[in-house]
């Protein structure tokens, strides 16, 4: 009995110092993290269904095949792939290796690899935010539910923090939305990053036999309807293999955000609106059911800089018009009652 006393601490504390993926991995885990092991198998993380049902949806179609292995490179099936060691809480640098294609070194002011930089990191980090601070370990680990999207995976919302007055995040008070303000007034229907996302990278023809991407561009932006009827920054994504290609659009979530929105010619230009809105794109629309097109503007809302005030060229046009027969009517009466009613 003593001899058991002893071997059961020395077999947990070497547990504790020998690298997990020396183990039997998530079966192990789940001897003291029964709860987490089980949800991970369910996240996306493990399951990567968001990337096998996007590809259904596009590529797949196309191809007629199954998710090349390559597409697979993002599926965690151990839980040492982040947790090096019993007990290291991984930090940000774990979830930029891995995310290292887009969102994660977009968040850092980088393009796909670290490359090169991109035209400015997301203000979050320039506020010292990881990924943790937004991101919860219920999204990382899963939380029971077999996900078919990030779209209903990832809970979190810039109202999270921006439109709750006692949320505190290191130290700091988030701005609060204000939907006063004239451009939210009348962007009612669009998502925080359709303005606010300033830029984010799309890679062009994906080259699936060897991996090499053929052209990467900051410089596009367009827009999608999602499910919950609110635009989305969109990102069109072609896929070259053996020789044919496949193009697909699909929602993103940039982690580009600035406290300085678009300017509205990104949208309301005449030379811009049929590019954002994807007028006549041939392709598959991907992403959870009721993703869609979305009709471009009926309006052109402008800014007038020296009075430094919002126009809306309709009520501008209403106006005029109004005005117009107004003074047509006015001046009908003057001459009535100047010339004595004749």
């Amino acid at each position: 009995m003593d001899k058991l006393k002893i071997l059961i601490p020395l077999i947990f504390l070497i547990a504790s110092v020998i690298p997990a993926s020396a183990t039997s991995d998530i079966h192990w885990c789940a001897m003291c993290h029964a709860n987490i092991a089980k949800n991970f198998t369910k996240s996306l993380h493990y399951t990567v269904n968001g990337i096998i049902n996007g590809w259904k949806q596009g590529a797949g179609k196309d191809f007629n095949m199954p998710p090349p292995k390559l597409c697979y490179k993002c599926h965690i099936g151990n839980c040492s792939r982040c947790h090096i060691y019993h007990k290291f809480i991984p930090n940000m640098t774990t979830c930029v290796d891995c995310h290292e294609h887009n969102i994660g070194v977009n968040y850092i002011g980088y393009l796909v690899k670290k490359m090169k930089k991109g035209p400015s990191p997301d203000i979050h980090y320039l506020h010292n935010l990881t990924c943790m601070d937004c991101h919860g370990k219920w999204e990382i680990h899963g939380d029971g539910h077999n996900y078919t999207f990030a779209w209903y995976a990832v809970k979190v919302r810039c109202l999270t923090c921006h439109g709750n007055e006692s949320v505190v995040v290191k130290g700091m008070k988030p701005k609060q939305y204000d939907p006063n303000l004239l451009p939210h007034r009348l962007h009612k229907n669009l998502s925080c990053f359709v303005c606010h996302a300033v830029w984010y990278q799309t890679c062009r023809d994906c080259h699936l036999n060897d991996g090499k991407i053929a052209n990467i561009t900051t410089s596009e932006f367009h827009v999608l309807m999602g499910p919950n009827g609110k635009l989305y920054p969109a990102c069109i994504m072609s896929v070259v293999y053996d020789g044919k290609r496949s193009t697909a659009v699909g929602i993103v979530m940039p982690h580009t955000i600035s406290a300085k929105a678009r300017p509205c010619s990104d949208c309301h230009s005449p030379e811009n609106t049929s590019k954002v809105f994807l007028v006549g794109f041939k392709g598959h629309i991907i992403g959870p059911p009721g993703t869609r097109l979305a009709n471009p503007p009926d309006r052109l809302i402008f800014k007038v800089p020296i009075l430094n005030i919002w126009i809306d060229s309709e009520k501008l046009g209403t106006l005029i018009i109004g005005a117009t027969l107004l003074g047509i009517l006015v001046h009908y009466l003057k001459r009535r009652i100047t010339m004595g009613g004749e």
